[in-house]
């Protein structure tokens, strides 16, 4: 860090200096996971959706 230059950091100095740009990865990565996990319940929604505008159509199975 710019107020650090040429002295060695504690170790309690790293996390500070680091715990920011560490918490916003996982952060980042988090909503990645849970955006990608919420496709397949998006896609089934879909096809209930198109199931219930048109019962007889393709893919809609009445005896469920």
């Amino acid at each position: 860090m710019g107020d650090h230059d040429g002295q060695k950091l504690t170790p309690r100095e790293m996390v500070r200096a680091h715990a920011y740009p560490v918490l916003a990865a996982v952060s980042t990565v988090a909503l990645v996971v849970i955006a990608a996990s919420l496709v397949p319940i998006a896609r089934q929604a879909d096809r209930m959706n198109q199931c219930l505008a048109a019962p007889d159509g393709p893919g809609c199975h009445r005896d469920r």
